[in-house]
């Protein structure tokens, strides 16, 4: 943080980062931030989308898609953590 203590944002994301969508959110926006967030040191991204029963994560390379029959896994972050889609989506 700047010796001022005024600031913005962060220099750097969290480890990983879960993003819970609305209906009102745009998936074009949503993946352009998730990339923003990669680029900025973070080591994992989950965008969790409710309403269609979905998650996409991704970890640096490329999206996974799970639906509510699946388990998501961390890739990078908390190794060994996993949750039933459906669960998570409860």
């Amino acid at each position: 943080m700047p010796d001022s203590g005024n600031f913005t944002a962060f220099s750097q994301s969290f480890p990983l980062i879960a993003e819970v969508t609305s209906p009102e959110d745009i998936g074009e926006e949503l993946f352009a931030k998730a990339q923003e967030y990669l680029e900025s040191g973070c080591l994992e991204v989950w965008l969790l989308f409710p309403e269609a029963r979905l998650i996409f994560v991704n970890a640096g390379q490329r999206w996974l898609l799970l639906n509510s029959d699946e388990v998501v896994n961390t890739q990078r972050v908390l190794t060994g953590f996993s949750v039933a889609v459906s669960e998570l989506l409860a």
